[in-house]
């Protein structure tokens, strides 16, 4: 995949979305992941549930969601049009889910869209990996 011209300038800005995401995630910043799903996002998580961008703040919120540690490698990209990106990475987290501690390799398909306030997640997709 090339990384210069316009695509690779899109791919770098995502990159950099990909990791306030995991930064804002992990201290359960609501209005930093507020600013990074988009208003119609579409999220399938690895038990199969669909959540909405509302849902997805609500495990912050809440606090149903606490993550202690959330890491990033493994990453692809993928531009599909001009502000339309794919982001595939493998996520390695820990913390407590539901008041249960937990541990899991997952694997994250992200469709992140340019928006005028800057680069969102429309759709997203994970699945346990080992």
């Amino acid at each position: 995949m090339s990384t210069g011209g316009p695509a690779g300038d899109e791919i770098r800005e995502v990159e950099a979305a990909e990791g306030r995401l995991r930064d804002a995630a992990l201290r359960g910043d609501v209005a930093a992941l507020d600013a990074l799903l988009a208003d119609d996002l579409v999220f399938i998580d690895q038990t199969g549930q669909f959540l909405s961008k509302g849902d997805d703040l609500d495990l912050h919120r809440t606090r149903a969601l606490e993550l202690t540690r959330l890491a990033f490698s493994d990453f692809r990209f993928r531009p599909f049009a001009p502000g339309l990106v794919q982001s595939v990475l493998r996520a390695d987290a820990e913390g407590r889910a539901g008041g249960s501690p937990f541990a899991a390799s997952l694997r994250f398909s992200r469709i992140w869209r340019r928006e005028p306030g800057g680069w969102r997640v429309a759709s997203a997709h994970s699945t346990f990996i080992s």
